[in-house]
């Protein structure tokens, strides 16, 4: 199993203070999660390159020790995949690009929009512990960032 390199606990996480401005409309009762450690996690774990709920779950797993260090939830407990999901139907999804565009520090013109995309270098991960010539690391995650201008197909123009 790999693990994320885990900074010293700061005084603040940058990337949850992006969401706190946005309004969480959830009802009170069973609201165990606050919402700015689900977008922030759906926001990680989508840089990180994962696709769909499952797979979302699925780095949650193996990255909740290093999750749970880096953002000390209360009881210590992550929200599942399926939290993240009813969170994500609820949210103002123009409020949430422009929470991004501000974590991103991009200021998008009318008609663009900010898109992030995440990949993992195959092979760069090192899980042998044997290997006196590599210790064992995580894979080697690439996240960008830009401005998407929106295209519209010729075939599309009037």
């Amino acid at each position: 199993m790999t693990s994320l390199p885990v900074q010293p606990p700061a005084e603040r996480l940058e990337i949850l203070e992006a969401f706190a401005d946005l309004p969480d409309v959830r009802q009170a009762s069973g609201k165990r999660h606050q919402m700015t450690l689900c977008l922030a996690l759906f926001t990680l774990a989508v840089a990180a390159g994962n696709r769909g709920f499952l797979a979302i779950g699925d780095w949650l797993s193996v990255y909740r020790q290093d999750l749970l260090a880096l953002f000390k939830p209360p009881k210590q407990r992550l929200p599942s995949y399926s939290t993240i999901r009813r969170v994500l139907l609820k949210v103002d999804y123009q409020a949430y690009s422009a929470a991004l565009a501000r974590f991103f520090d991009v200021q998008p013109l009318a008609g663009e929009t900010i898109a992030t995309d995440g990949k993992v270098l195959r092979g760069s991960y090192q899980l042998e512990t044997d290997n006196p010539d590599s210790p064992p690391h995580p894979a080697i995650q690439l996240v960008s960032a830009y401005l998407a201008v929106g295209c519209v197909p010729a075939s599309f123009k009037s």
